[in-house]
C-alpha cells in the first residue's frame, strides 16, 4: 500500500537524519488539525516565513588559551516541511522533516480542540481551539511553549592560518537552544490552510513572527480496499 511505503520511507529518512541537526521551530496548528479524520493516513507540506529579532551575529570570545574564538550564529528565515499523518479514531501519530531536520508528532485531534506534542531536539507542546464555519471554512487559534534552536558554529581562530587537519577554522556545529512561549491563529479553506504566529523568547528576550502556507495533498482512507485521494 502507498502509505505504507511513505511510512518505511519516513522511518528511515528518522533514522538516518537524526543527530545531523537538532535546530527546530514549532509545527503548524492548522495542518495537525487538518488531519482530523477517523482511520486515516495523509501527507501535508507546508512553507513558513520567519521574520523578527531573528539572530544573526558574530561574536569573538577569549579561549582558555587566550586567543580568539569566533563564533557565527544564524537563523534560517524560512523552512519547508513535509508530514506524514497517521490517525486512528482521535490519536494522531506523524513523522517529518522541517526542511532536513527529523521530527515526531504525537497528539489527540478533534472537530474543536487538539492537543499536540512534538519531538526534534528538545521540543514543545500546544493547544489548539478550533471553529469549523461551514464544511469547507476553519478557523482556530493555538497557544505553545517550546524549546527552539538556531544554527551556530564555533570558529576556532589560533589554526594556522588555514583550515586546519581537523577543520577548526570552518565551524564545528554548536546549535543553541531558546524557550518560547507564543500564540497564533490559522484560517482553513478545505485542505489549503494560512496561519500566523508570534513567539516571545523569554531566553533573550527576541519577538518572531512566523508565517505559513500549508497543504495536504493527499488522503488515504484505511478500508477494505484503499482509496488514495489527491486533493
Amino acid at each position: 500500500m502507498v502509505w505504507k511505503f511513505y511510512s518505511v520511507v519516513l522511518v528511515l529518512l528518522v533514522f538516518v537524519l537524526n543527530g545531523c541537526c537538532v535546530v527546530t521551530r514549532p509545527p503548524s496548528a492548522a495542518a495537525f488539525m487538518n488531519s482530523n479524520a477517523k482511520d486515516l493516513s495523509g501527507d501535508v507540506i507546508g512553507l513558513a516565513y520567519y521574520s523578527g529579532d531573528l539572530v544573526h551575529e558574530v561574536i569573538h570570545d577569549k579561549n582558555l588559551s587566550g586567543n580568539n574564538d569566533e563564533r557565527d550564529s544564524y537563523e534560517w528565515p524560512a523552512d519547508f516541511t513535509y508530514t506524514h499523518f497517521f490517525n486512528y479514531k482521535n490519536f494522531s501519530a506523524s513523522l517529518g522533516l522541517q526542511t532536513v531536520v527529523p521530527f515526531l508528532q504525537l497528539g489527540f485531534v478533534s472537530k474543536y480542540v487538539g492537543v499536540l506534542g512534538w519531538m526534534a531536539g528538545l521540543g514543545g507542546i500546544m493547544a489548539i481551539e478550533q471553529l469549523p464555519l461551514n464544511e469547507n471554512w476553519k478557523i482556530g487559534i493555538a497557544e505553545h511553549f517550546s524549546r527552539n534552536g538556531f544554527e551556530s558554529r564555533l570558529k576556532e581562530n589560533d589554526c594556522g592560518g588555514g583550515f586546519g587537519p581537523t577543520g577548526a577554522c570552518i565551524g564545528s556545529p554548536d546549535p543553541i537552544y531558546y524557550t518560547e512561549v507564543g500564540v497564533g491563529a490559522y484560517l482553513s479553506y478545505k485542505s489549503f490552510a494560512i496561519e500566523f504566529r508570534y513567539g516571545r523568547d523569554i531566553s533573550e528576550s527576541r519577538n518572531r513572527f512566523i508565517f505559513y502556507l500549508n497543504w495536504m495533498f493527499s488522503v488515504s482512507k484505511k478500508e477494505k480496499q484503499e482509496e488514495w485521494i489527491w486533493r
